[in-house]
């Protein structure tokens, strides 16, 4: 018996409520509080220094106390977060007029995460430091795209690096474009900051214990292919998720990031995911700064493709360099690209997929009955029949949380999904549960063509 077992049994505990305090929430309350310690305690030197109310002095202060923060969390790897910063102030500098200078970053930042991925940087390594390097990528992306848009002009090196550099959100995140980083200097703290960043403080807590204990002990008293143990799985990432955007919420409030006096900051609505509309809700409330960045920089640039084509190119972005958050340990893996792994960019694939069936099927509901029941909620509504809306809600919600049980499946506990499964791990996590999300995707399919073919024949018939 180790010396660690003989000091809990000292204390008798033998009852499972106890086991559980002892052994896994007091020790994730402590190795939590630890990271918590460095980032918040770096956010407000940042934030009690923006007072000398120097624009050149609090970049310089940014990029010192980034660095710092990057050495805190990645030791020797933080050079490859400094060389892909300093390559993207670089392209900026030479294509800023050109017009393609927000392509350029995004070339070449994809062509150094790939190849650091592929060949530079050990796995090890690079497991550790790649979240960091995408929100570098998005941020830099960002300014590239502001700065051919006419909406900033070429930053000067200092606010370029004390922006991305800043560590505020060089760990966990959130995004926040060049725009928002200066207003951040000038934000008074107020008093509903202060509260907001308590109660975000206590939402943090809650949802990494949530997910690493709690959910935990539920998974080990439940079959894994049932329903219960499909859902609990799928719940425990989405908990762990939360844990990290309340963390960046955290950051970015102490460091004066908010939206308006009116709309508080946030980096993601729970209860819209757990409980969405549809599935698009769940993209666009899984990380809202992520959202925004893909929104802005990737479906508006493309929207001249067409619908279609844009929206797959925004969910093939995010399968590329959308910020994922381990489900099991959020405090050693911060943060992860959905990388060259199979199992990350078939889920966002199928997510895409579901959503835009979604939308078709919705849209030819609506037209049969006139009735308000669009993926999005209508501007200014018309429709006339109201008794078939709220039903037909429901439905759709109940059908949107069986399928992110079903999604969900593929971020288990499972030490392999770390690094990623391989497609025959993803066919048969999905085939144990007999492919019944595709199956939905599919009748989906079905009911569309059905409901159309009626639609066309009762409108002609109607004229």
């Amino acid at each position: 018996m180790s010396e660690y077992d003989k000091y809990y049994e000292d204390f008798g505990i033998e009852d499972e409520f106890d086991e559980l305090t002892f052994y896994c929430v007091l020790p994730v309350i402590e190795q939590v509080t630890a990271v918590f310690l460095k980032l918040i305690g770096l956010s407000a030197i940042v934030t009690i220094l923006a007072q000398l109310k120097s624009d050149r002095l609090n970049s310089i202060i940014d990029i010192l106390l980034g660095l710092l923060c990057a050495f805190l969390f990645y030791g020797s790897s933080m050079k490859y977060i400094v060389a892909v910063v300093s390559i993207s102030y670089m392209v900026v500098w030479v294509t800023c007029g050109t017009g393609k200078c927000g392509a350029a970053v995004l070339l070449s930042n994809l062509i150094f995460v790939f190849s650091c991925e592929l060949a530079v940087v050990s796995a090890e390594q690079w497991h550790q430091i790649r979240g960091t390097v995408i929100l570098l990528l998005m941020k830099t992306v960002s300014l590239g795209f502001d700065v051919d848009a006419g909406v900033i002009t070429p930053p000067p090196p200092p606010l370029f690096f004390g922006y991305t550099l800043s560590p505020v959100s060089l760990i966990f995140g959130p995004f926040v474009t060049l725009a928002d980083y200066r207003q951040s200097k000038h934000t008074p703290f107020t008093k509903d900051v202060f509260f907001r960043i308590c109660n975000s403080f206590l939402l943090a807590y809650l949802c990494v214990i949530f997910s690493t204990c709690i959910l935990n002990y539920a998974l080990d008293s439940a079959e894994k292919t049932t329903m219960f143990g499909v859902y609990f799985t799928a719940q425990s990432f989405r908990a762990s998720h939360y844990f990290v955007c309340y963390t960046s919420q955290i950051t970015a409030l102490i460091g004066g990031f908010q939206h308006s006096s009116d709309e508080p900051y946030s980096v993601v609505a729970p209860s819209k995911v757990e409980f969405p509309r549809s599935m698009a809700a769940v993209a666009r409330n899984w990380n809202l700064p992520m959202h925004y960045w893909l929104k802005t920089y990737i479906y508006k640039k493309s929207r001249y493709l067409g619908v279609f084509a844009s929206a797959f190119l925004t969910y093939a972005a995010s399968s590329i360099l959308h910020v994922s958050h381990e489900s099991q340990q959020p405090l050693y893996s911060h943060t992860s690209i959905h990388g060259l792994n199979f199992q990350l960019p078939v889920v966002l694939f199928s997510i895409f997929l579901f959503s835009y069936v979604e939308m078709m099927l919705r849209s030819e509901l609506a037209e049969m009955f006139d009735s308000c029941v669009l993926v999005h909620r209508c501007s200014d509504c018309s429709h006339r029949n109201k008794v078939l809306e709220l039903p037909t809600k429901l439905v759709f919600v109940a059908v949107n949380v069986v399928q992110l049980a079903y999604l969900g499946v593929m971020f288990d506990s499972d030490p392999t999904q770390m690094e990623g499964y391989s497609r025959w791990n993803v066919i048969r996590k999905w085939s144990n549960l007999n492919w019944y999300g595709h199956m939905l995707c599919l009748l989906g399919v079905g009911l569309t063509f059905l409901l159309r073919v009626v639609n066309k024949f009762w409108g002609k018939k109607n004229q």
